[in-house]
């Protein structure tokens, strides 16, 4: 026998052994895991239960820890609402418009001091309206869709307010009522946010403009409030062309959302000014702005000068209307031109203004809680 057949024999001989080896171990393997239990008797069950310790199951449940926040918390919603919807400014019109949407309307409640005040439709004769006592006459069916509006689409506004020394009772007013005038709006539109800006003379050595943007919180309002004080001035004619720039394109609007200015002061821009004043606001109100004037002076509100002196004077000689560049500037930002109305107080002429004057009558109900 040649050797490679010895060769390929050996080699075969020790496959197989290793077959015959391998085959073994797989079945004594086997053996091993097969489960070697007898099978439990028919309808019988072994139910085991844990056993809880006594002291385990007894123990008191401890209350979760209050949380408390120091600091005003802060919310931010985003900035367009309701996009498919609110994506268009509202028009010039707005409240022709809205008519035609509040047939049916159910209505909105707002809070008065503690209590509710429905407003809703109604029906009934000569201007009173049946339901539960909402008191607003007929202005009511244009009141409530024109809310429901602002409350979909957002509301934005901006003060911008004269700092020079003679304004000083303003600034006071706004700072302690800041508060409440926000609080009311939001008692309508809760998302509503607001903006200040405040201006003063070109010469003026410590600003010009300052700005607060446009925020939900207001404790950065009250923070910058607290940081301004009227000063400066002297001469007839303020920088109200830069307050009312940074309004407009520092504040940071909202798309969709009513835009609101109201400018508050008691002396004109002059006559060098006025037309890029016009200019401005009129840009402002094609893009869905509003601007509305308030003057605070002397001679538009003879009663501010009464209540200093004590004494009634010759309201005759006095303006008691609107300073003409006043009246240019909310015709221009299709807006209200106001004074105070024989008010003292600013709060309720500002919010007046901020909801529309022709809505002075739906809310005079809500003002009186100011």
């Amino acid at each position: 026998m040649s050797r490679p057949v010895k060769i390929l024999i050996a080699w075969v001989s020790l496959l197989l052994c290793s077959s015959i080896i391998h085959a073994l171990v797989i079945w004594h393997t086997g053996l091993r895991i097969e489960p070697d239990v007898p099978p439990a008797p028919e309808n019988e069950q072994e139910i085991l239960i844990e056993q809880v310790p006594e002291t385990t199951a007894r123990q008191p449940v401890v209350p979760e820890e209050q949380l408390e926040f120091e600091q005003e918390l802060e919310f931010e919603p985003p900035d367009i609402l309701v996009a498919p919807k609110a994506a268009i400014p509202p028009p010039p019109d707005a409240i022709l418009a809205l008519r035609a949407q509040g047939q049916g309307f159910q209505g909105i409640d707002v809070p008065r001091g503690l209590a509710l005040v429905s407003i809703s439709e109604g029906s009934g004769y000569g201007g009173f309206k049946t339901g539960a006592g909402n008191g607003l006459g007929d202005g009511t069916a244009r009141f409530v869709p024109y809310i429901a509006g602002l409350r979909e689409a957002g509301l934005d506004v901006v003060f911008c307010i004269d700092a020079t020394g003679s304004m000083g009772w303003v600034i006071d007013e706004v700072k302690t009522r800041i508060e409440d005038i926000t609080r009311f709006v939001r008692s309508l539109v809760p998302v509503a946010r607001f903006g200040i800006v405040a201006y003063r003379d070109n010469n003026d050595p410590e600003f010009l403009t300052r700005a607060q943007a446009l925020t939900y919180s207001t404790v950065k309002l009250r923070k910058f409030l607290s940081g301004l004080k009227a000063d400066g001035g002297g001469d007839r004619v303020e920088a109200i062309d830069s307050g009312l720039a940074d309004a407009i394109k520092l504040s940071g609007w909202r798309i969709g959302a009513r835009k609101v200015i109201i400018l508050v002061g008691d002396a004109p821009a002059g006559q060098q000014r006025i037309g890029n004043v016009i200019q401005m606001v009129e840009q402002f109100s094609r893009s869905g702005g509003t601007v509305s004037t308030l003057d605070v002076s002397d001679q538009a509100n003879p009663q501010l000068l009464e209540a200093k002196l004590g004494h009634e004077l010759p309201r005759h000689l006095y303006r008691n209307a609107p300073m003409p560049e006043f009246l240019r500037i909310s015709e221009a930002g299709r807006g209200d031109a106001a004074t105070l109305d024989g008010e003292i107080k600013l709060t309720k002429r500002l919010v007046k203004l901020i909801m529309g004057d022709q809505f002075a009558a739906e809310m005079q109900a809500l003002l009186d809680e100011l």
